[in-house]
């Protein structure tokens, strides 16, 4: 088996209504997906959000065995060792084809690729609501029709974001919906970077009282000193790294402790191979492994795949999401691309998801689809061919 073509989708969406978190905001919804074919017409899909570094890439991986993606991680990540990854992007690239690698993998074996992982510890998956970012609308009444919304659709958690407005007004909102939702719901709280140290220290201060989950990204990623600072407070667990690449940007930071909770973004850290190591590296310090969504179905069926084949940790004859199980973030902004692109669309019930069961990923994109958001004046996707 040799991969014969590769096809690259720049997609986009506009959002009827903008939105935003403490960095900007938007009104568009981007993706880049990637379909690998091999010769005997197998194929696979991948996603992540740099189409031009995967062009670059692209040619490199012609003519080679698909099942091989150990060995395509490698000759990948290799090539950008001395230059760091061409700023990162290198990285976004390894993980959309290495999902479609795996995606072609378990075709071709017809099992589920957490089946070639090793096999599944669990048949679904516990995930929280990400929603509640700033919108036009007024407050207090949208932003509490929202969570109470997820509320009823059956999640038991979800995250709300901080770090875009004066602080005291940012403390008002969490300790509005802490009060709404009572306290049978996990909230979470998710500044984006937005602050140093000094202010992030003194925010998880006015916040120690709201119950919380986690305090995720309350510096930058890679302010080491600023996020342990926050996390020998000790206040409420404090989570991080949906933007860094690889086990090797994870491996201090889990050996420092700097993050109770690790959330490595399955189409940024490295695609399926380099998030089953992450999961396990975590696991091994008794740090908790909550994978980041921002993305379609493609990496959605991805990461529940990896998730199926980590243990709990610690071990307990008493699995509990947020306590010794994985729990994976389930975006609920709207996403025109990500409602509309894979069969199957995703949903939860009573706050989990399936795993699928059909070979590879247990997805299949709906190329008009892919075709009705190609994005920078495209009519058909990029084409890379020996």
């Amino acid at each position: 088996m040799k991969i014969e073509q590769i096809e690259i989708y720049p997609l986009e969406a506009k959002l009827s209504k903008p939105f935003g978190w403490s960095q900007r905001w938007t009104d568009a919804r981007v993706q880049a997906v990637v379909k690998i074919t091999a010769d005997d017409g197998t194929y696979g899909w991948g996603e992540s959000g740099d189409a031009r570094t995967m062009e670059f890439l692209a040619p490199l991986l012609i003519g080679k065995d698909p099942r091989r993606t150990e060995t395509m991680w490698q000759m990948l990540y290799e090539l950008g060792y001395q230059s760091h990854g061409f700023a990162g992007s290198q990285t976004l690239a390894i993980s959309a084809f290495d999902m479609a690698l795996w995606d072609i993998a378990g075709k071709a074996a017809g099992l589920p690729v957490c089946e070639l992982l090793g096999g599944r510890v669990r048949d679904r998956i516990p995930v929280y609501a990400t929603g509640l970012y700033y919108t036009e609308d007024d407050f207090p009444d949208a932003l509490t029709e929202e969570a109470l919304g997820y509320a009823q659709a059956g999640f038991t958690g979800m995250k709300m974001k901080i770090g875009g407005k004066p602080v005291d007004e940012d403390i008002e909102r969490v300790y509005h919906l802490r009060e709404a939702l009572g306290p049978q719901t996990h909230l979470m709280v998710d500044a984006n970077e937005a602050y140093s140290p000094t202010v992030a220290v003194m925010v998880a201060q006015k916040l120690a009282d709201a119950d919380l989950m986690w305090f995720e990204e309350p510096c930058g990623s890679y302010n080491d000193g600023g996020n342990l600072l926050v996390q020998q407070l000790g206040l409420m667990p404090i989570a991080g790294g949906e933007s860094l690449k690889s086990r090797y940007e994870f491996a201090e930071r889990l050996a420092s402790r700097m993050f109770d909770i690790i959330q490595p973004d399955i189409a940024i850290a490295g695609g399926v191979s380099e998030m089953f190591k992450l999961g396990h590296m975590a696991n091994a310090f008794g740090i908790h492994f909550n994978p980041h969504f921002w993305g379609t179905g493609i990496s959605l069926s991805a990461t529940l795949h990896v998730l199926a084949c980590q243990p709990s940790n610690p071990p307990s004859d008493c699995p509990e999401p947020y306590i010794n199980q994985s729990v994976m973030e389930f975006d609920r902004t709207p996403h025109p691309i990500r409602e509309n692109l894979t069969d199957p669309i995703f949903d939860q019930v009573d706050s989990h998801i399936p795993v699928p069961t059909t070979p590879g990923l247990g997805i299949e994109v709906i190329e008009e689809e892919a075709r009705r958001f190609l994005g920078w004046g495209l009519t058909a996707p990029i084409q890379i061919t020996a």
